[in-house]
């Protein structure tokens, strides 16, 4: 049996699935201000688990509670450039003003081919240490030039400013970001601000899931699909800042049969709407705004969002991406569907018999489950707790309030996924395959890391495709590898 919670503004949702996805129980409750305690209500709605648990599933939006970053010491290691292209000069003032504003450029780095642009500046490293260590920052973000394909010299760069100040916490650019320096660069940045939001969500959750005595792995939703282990969000943050609408979009697909869409995502606070292609969500290829109002380009999903006081846009908003997907379905997803003029959706009750007042099914008769949502769903739930419990005999595969608990019942089943993006060179079809070979092997290792089972691990997608802009041989290779979330370990 696996659990996924979808941390939201207003409600929280757990759900409780086995081994063929099908719900067993569910439960909506209020959001209160800290992650952990919307986990901790959530799970004791769910009342006592009929077995082990083997994994535990967050999805939450950074946007829920913004966090405040920590200054970080941004280095690039690169030839000289014009000072428009120094590091962080696009980014928003306020947001460079949060970090702290230091960075700094030495030589070294690579060529996109993976040719070396010179050694790098050792002495230049040690300096920006100091300037940091004085400054009092011990976060860094290392960015080199050609690091996808040659990542050597970012890592002599942190063992540098390892040595030089101890405890130091380092985000490389090899491992976070696109092939694009200054891309790479500001989501490096980006994810070294995270670190400590990452850290205090992932120790909150964690203690919530020992206070209900469930010792099962811990892994968080990323924004492109797909789960990563506690420790990889920690060390990874930034690729799992906004992943709610996207997981939402796939629980509606799921539970439909669906494979295109478009999807609205009506929340409390605000309604997004996204097209979905052969069962993915429609990801952008160009920046995006991210935490801070810094634009990256991290491949996540292209959504529209519109305040909830402004809904009545929605319908054009819908009309426009349906030109997109010529005779697609409009699916609908989150607490406010009805508002839309949505349909009862797959085992859900028809409008008639929501318990008055809260949107949600009226429980008081059901014996086989309980879901409270709405104004004071909280309290209903610590008064009520005799009534929660997991559902017996012939569950509902989606559950009672499908809408509700898209994003928790996809969240619930998904693998571990992560996604490698690489330039490599080669002078024929044997080298080429040697090549891509390699890129598959570290893409499944990634997985590995990132907290799937190593049994279960599969190279989901390859593509590669000429770079034209260089010299004959050079490809592009984005590669995305899945598991199953291993079993046991730490919680």
């Amino acid at each position: 049996m696996r659990i996924g919670i979808d941390v939201g503004r207003a409600t929280s949702t757990a759900v409780l699935v086995d081994e063929a996805g099908r719900v067993l129980a569910e439960a909506v409750v209020d959001s209160a201000p800290r992650t952990g305690l919307c986990v901790r209500r959530a799970l004791a709605a769910l009342g006592p688990l009929p077995g082990p648990v083997g994994a535990v599933a967050v999805v939450t939006d950074l946007a829920r509670r913004p966090p405040r970053p920590r200054p970080v010491a941004v280095l690039r290691i690169a030839p000289g450039s014009h000072a428009a292209l120094a590091p962080l000069a696009d980014w928003p003032e306020a947001a460079r003003t949060a970090l702290g504003g230091l960075t700094g450029v030495v030589a070294g780095g690579s060529a996109v081919t993976g040719g070396s642009l010179g050694p790098l500046d050792r002495d230049g490293v040690a300096a920006f240490a100091a300037r940091a260590r004085d400054a009092g920052v011990r976060v860094f973000a290392v960015c080199a030039a050609g690091a996808p394909a040659r990542p050597g010299p970012e890592l002599d760069a942190a063992a540098v400013l390892a040595a030089a100040v101890p405890g130091a916490s380092l985000s490389l650019s090899y491992e976070t970001g696109a092939a694009g320096l200054r891309e790479r660069e500001s989501a490096t940045a980006v994810n070294a601000a995270l670190g400590g939001w990452a850290e205090e969500l992932v120790a909150d959750c964690r203690a919530a899931l020992r206070s209900a005595r469930i010792a099962a792995p811990l892994c968080f939703a990323r924004d492109d699909g797909g789960l990563v282990s506690a420790e990889y969000f920690a060390r990874h943050p930034v690729i799992a800042t906004a992943p709610a609408s996207g997981c939402a979009a796939r629980g509606a697909l799921a539970r439909t049969g669906l494979d295109r869409a478009v999807v609205v995502d009506a929340g409390a606070r605000s309604v997004r709407c996204l097209v979905v292609r052969d069962g993915e969500p429609e990801r952008s290829t160009r920046l995006l705004p991210g935490p801070f109002g810094v634009r990256l380009a991290l491949g996540a999903p292209e959504i529209v969002e519109t305040d909830g006081a402004e809904a009545a846009t929605v319908p054009a908003t819908v009309a426009r991406l349906r030109e997109r997907v010529p005779g697609a379905d409009v699916l609908y997803t989150g607490g406010r569907a009805e508002a839309f003029g949505a349909p009862a959706g797959p085992g859900e009750p028809a409008a008639g018999d929501r318990e008055p007042g809260t949107g949600g099914p009226d429980t008081r008769t059901d014996p086989r489950t309980t879901v409270l949502t709405g104004a004071g769903a909280g309290a209903r739930a610590d008064a009520r707790s005799d009534a929660a419990r997991p559902l017996t005999g012939a569950a509902a595969p989606y559950g009672h309030r499908p809408r509700l608990t898209d994003a928790a019942r996809y969240a619930a089943g998904a693998d571990c996924r992560i996604e490698v993006e690489q330039v490599i060179s080669a002078a024929g079809r044997a080298e080429l395959d040697q090549s891509l070979a390699a890129v598959r092997d570290h893409a499944l290792s990634r997985c590995v890391a990132a907290g799937a089972a190593p049994g279960s691990v599969r190279i989901e997608s390859l593509t590669h495709a000429p770079v034209a802009y260089l010299p004959a041989g050079v490809h592009r290779v984005t590669v995305r590898a899945a598991g199953a979330p291993a079993s046991g370990g730490t919680p």
